[in-house]
């Protein structure tokens, strides 16, 4: 599956244009890596982190970098079994310019070409969630793991379903760079 097929209903044909036509390179792999080794350790490992994560990664990617990036609110299965049900994009009140943390998606950041999850597995090692699910999780992948970057199609292959249901707007980025 193209990658921006799945995203044709968050992103804007511009946007698609863009993210269609960057090809990655070495050095904007390396840069990417070096940039998520920063924000895992600015931020202190705890579970059900994601928007964070995800916000910080993707406005570094942004300000520093021509990489398209896009922060993403979604489903994400596991082997078939939904494991974050998105329901609503995060709720943010323009007025207070606050977050309302009560909300129950995933959030991710895509870029050209793959997936990037920095927050899954400190959600499975540090979670309440089923014993199954976390070994599971640590049987296929090992303790101590800090992030997931891969595409679509290894993503799949590794039994992992995101599904886009929202694009994450800039106001919401800020808001939760702000929160950390």
């Amino acid at each position: 599956m193209i990658q921006t097929n799945r995203l044709i209903d968050i992103l804007d044909k511009k946007e698609i244009e863009v993210f269609n036509s960057y090809n990655l390179t070495t050095d904007d792999i390396e840069f990417i890596r070096e940039v998520n080794i920063g924000v895992l350790r600015k931020i202190p490992q705890k579970a059900f982190n994601c928007a964070q994560l995800s916000a910080l990664l993707g406005a570094v990617i942004y300000d520093n970098s021509d990489i398209p990036v896009v922060v993403i609110s979604g489903h994400l299965d596991y082997f078939e079994k939904r494991i974050f049900n998105c329901k609503s994009s995060i709720p943010y009140s323009t007025n207070k310019k606050e977050i309302n943390e009560i909300w129950d998606g995933h959030c991710w950041v895509e870029i050209p070409g793959l997936i990037i999850d920095n927050s899954i597995f400190r959600t499975m090692y540090f979670g309440k969630v089923p014993s199954s699910l976390k070994n599971q999780i640590i049987n296929q992948f090992g303790k101590g793991r800090g992030t997931i970057v891969a595409s679509v199609e290894q993503m799949d292959n590794m039994g992992f379903n995101y599904k886009p249901c929202f694009k994450i707007n800039q106001n919401v980025i800020d808001g939760l760079i702000k929160s950390i």
